[in-house]
């Protein structure tokens, strides 16, 4: 039989046992992060996004946006793609900095201070490892949430009622007085217990119903408040900045995250600590009491809130735009025209940065811009690589090309035009629509930088040349530089004063159609598409009648009546 001794030596010994075992996983995962980040760094994103993950994401962007001077409109952020840029540039190891990296590429800027800041940032996290490991090691902390958007029920907490905590010291103050009631009689103590005890556990249930979702705003903040003295002992001079405005809005955020441990548990974790503090919560209501506390001050120190989400945001998304220019295969630092009068823009060999091998392009312009060429031949992908460089060099100071030369641009775009069903809006509508509010911003006196693709090809033909001739002309000015792309060449003609002419082209040979993404001078003049009638063995007769008709065309500018 054990002795009293050598139980209590064997029970020290699972102890340790146990102590070394959670250090040794602690450990073991600390090296497996650190060398998942250091491996990733200038790598293609490997995470995956369920739909509600990327609908959360945005939500700090929608919540704030009011915020910005601009930001992106939805149907520019759609027509370029750029949730898909936002995934490839993401890197981030918390929901803080995805949050943040969203509403960056969203609001592009026009300050030209704050841009070679955010250039300095970036540089310095892509050579210096070590200092960036440290960083993404206590994002890596702070966590990533899939569900909920901290923004969410930070907004949501500010209007939420204050509620008091009378109920809650009664549930306490019933148990205290039925467990001493024991002591006098059983029977009715234990009676008085088990009301006691069942009214306390169904008003806890009830009330956190109500107030569990914000617990995890709570977290997230009592996170980042924990984080900050973490972060300035990396002692990193070069964002000393930024740590200390960290330190500052702690200090003014004092005492709140005092006995956050009591709202927000390491669920995760399973350990028996964990456990046995969930039954003392249900019992005593102290994360409610803790919580009620702590919602009071917390909509006292909204801005303060706001400001160190901000930071914590701003420092990992230049971490994740770090990585992002290692991924790159070429890049520039764009350069600004920032007190240009007059519109202009230069970009050599740019290349879409979604493409495994992109063709690089050339341009130069200060005035508008009409590209012609058959389907599928490179325009409306030329349109959207001009759109991105733009919004990459006034977000994150990277420009996939060797060089971007240009003013401080609003960007619009009126491509991917769909029917809107819901507000009963045709085809031709919604187009009107769209391009109704890039003329609007010309008028506001904006620098406008706005991608057109097939403007009104919602409606007849006649209708179309002549109403698109005037809108893309109204389309030009001092303060807007339009790309447009289009398959009526009569346009080429109509605006040849307004606008420079380029074009792609493809040949037809071998019985196929090769396309080289080459942006070339001057309007397309190739008739591939009735060549290709050919290829798939329409009537001969038929295809000499048809170019028969298109040199009529293009040398009387009438049509052959049939």
């Amino acid at each position: 039989m054990m002795t009293e001794q050598g139980l209590i030596l064997f029970f020290c010994a699972v102890v340790v046992v146990l102590i070394v075992q959670f250090a040794s996983n602690q450990r073991k995962n600390r090296e497996k992060f650190l060398r998942h980040a250091k491996e990733s760094f200038g790598k293609l994103p490997e995470r995956e996004y369920a739909v509600e993950e990327l609908a959360r994401i945005s939500h700090y962007f929608k919540n704030y946006r009011h915020r910005a001077a601009f930001y992106l409109d939805d149907l520019t952020w759609d027509d370029l793609g750029m949730e898909d840029i936002f995934l490839l540039v993401n890197q981030t190891c918390s929901s803080v900095g995805e949050d943040y990296l969203y509403w960056l590429l969203r609001t592009p800027i026009s300050d030209e201070k704050e841009l070679e800041e955010r250039h300095r940032i970036i540089s310095f996290f892509q050579t210096h490892e070590k200092e960036r490991l440290k960083l993404q090691e206590i994002y890596h902390q702070l966590g990533r949430m899939k569900k909920h958007s901290v923004s969410d029920y930070l907004l949501r907490l500010m209007d939420l009622p204050v509620r008091g905590n009378a109920n809650h010291y009664m549930v306490i103050i019933a148990e205290i007085i039925s467990l001493l009631m024991l002591f006098v009689d059983s029977g009715i103590g234990v009676f008085f217990l088990f009301v006691s005890v069942a009214y306390g556990i169904t008003s806890y249930y009830k009330e956190k119903g109500i107030v569990e979702p914000y617990f995890v705003c709570v977290k997230q903040v009592t996170g980042m408040l924990y984080l900050t003295d973490t972060l300035t002992r990396t002692g990193i001079t070069e964002l000393s900045g930024y740590f200390d405005e960290l330190i500052r809005l702690k200090k003014e955020c004092a005492g709140f995250a005092k006995g956050s441990r009591l709202i927000c548990s390491n669920r995760m974790t399973g350990s028996m600590e964990e456990a046995l503090l969930d039954y003392v919560r249900i019992l005593t209501h102290m994360d409610l009491i803790q919580f009620n506390r702590m919602q009071k001050k917390m909509q006292e120190k909204e801005r303060e809130i706001c400001s160190i989400f901000e930071i914590f945001g701003y420092i990992e998304s230049l971490i994740a735009a770090a990585s992002f220019r290692e991924l790159l295969q070429d890049y520039c630092i764009p350069e600004f025209l920032s007190d240009s009068e007059q519109v202009s823009l230069s970009l050599s060999d740019m290349y879409h940065p979604m493409l495994d091998r992109p063709i690089p392009n050339t341009i130069q312009a200060a005035r508008g811009v009409l590209i012609t060429g058959s389907n599928a031949s490179g325009k409306s992908t030329f349109l959207k690589t001009v759109g991105i460089c733009s919004v990459l060099a006034q977000t994150l100071m990277t420009v996939p090309a060797k060089q971007y030369h240009a003013c401080f641009f609003r960007l619009y775009s009126s491509m991917a035009i769909r029917d809107n069903l819901m507000r009963q809006e045709s085809y031709y509508l919604a187009e009107i629509r769209s391009l109704k509010r890039i003329l609007d911003a010309k008028k506001r006196g904006e620098m406008v930088l706005c991608l057109v693709d097939e403007v009104l090809r919602g409606t007849n033909t006649v209708e179309r040349i002549a109403a698109s001739a005037q809108v893309l002309l109204e389309l030009c000015g001092n303060n807007i530089l339009c790309f447009a792309a289009t398959h009526d060449v009569e346009l080429t003609y109509m605006l040849e004063r307004a606008y420079v002419n380029y074009h792609f082209e493809e040949d037809v040979s071998d019985g196929d159609v090769h396309f080289d993404y080459r942006l070339r001078e001057g309007r397309a003049v190739t008739r591939n598409a009735i060549r290709l009638l050919s290829l798939l063995g329409y009537p001969e007769k038929l295809i000499h009648a048809a170019e028969e008709s298109a040199e009529q065309f293009m040398e009387k500018g009438e049509w052959k009546c049939l």
